[in-house]
């Protein structure tokens, strides 16, 4: 569980609500991890013929085995690290992309909800494998009266109700918006000679 001091920093804005936070499908992980895997233990065996019987030196091959290991538990390390720490968040006030990658990057994407002037919310599923696993991405199109920005949401799990979710939300905003700006504002005028 997730405390509510841990996300009070995204939280800027008063009145400011956490609605969802998502990560990518755990699938977009576990992929790289496996092809890291397979492709270490073909170097592996491949290096362990050809140190034993062209070059005839063990302790050679241990090292090298060990060195090839070593790679691929810092490449494994790496992709864990990079899907951990990128994150979606969505708020009442704006939607936050955060990726960080320690030592090399670190991008922050935002989109403050009431500069937006038009929503559209699409759901891309890729082949029968993402729609049997859920994966997919969601794209949220903001038209703004400088320049039209997308937002896409990838390989998030659950995708459709995720979009769903995401509809409902800005409409929801949206309706409110609509109802504080088209209240009627009520005034008395100067009338000259009368008291106030």
């Amino acid at each position: 569980m997730i405390t509510k001091g841990v996300w009070d920093t995204f939280l800027t804005i008063d009145g400011e609500r956490l609605l969802l936070v998502k990560r990518k499908h755990s699938f977009v992980v576990l992929f790289p991890i496996v092809l890291t895997s397979l492709v270490t233990t073909l170097f592996v065996i491949g290096s362990f013929f050809f140190f034993t019987t062209l070059v005839h030196s063990f302790p050679l091959f241990i090292v090298t085995a060990l060195l090839l290991i070593s790679i691929a538990l810092s490449l494994i390390t790496k992709n864990i690290i990079d899907w951990y720490f990128h994150m979606y968040i969505l708020t009442t006030k704006k939607i936050l992309e955060i990726s960080y990658n320690p030592l090399s990057s670190r991008l922050m994407n935002d989109v403050l909800l009431d500069h937006v002037n038009c929503t559209e919310i699409d759901l891309r599923t890729q082949g029968f494998f993402g729609e049997l696993i859920g994966i997919g991405d969601v794209v949220v199109t903001f038209d703004r009266p400088t320049k039209q920005e997308e937002f896409v949401f990838k390989d998030v799990k659950e995708g459709h109700s995720l979009g769903r979710f995401l509809t409902k939300q800005l409409i929801d905003r949206h309706a409110q918006m609509m109802q504080t700006q088209m209240q009627p504002i009520w005034f008395r005028g100067y009338q000259k000679g009368a008291q106030t």
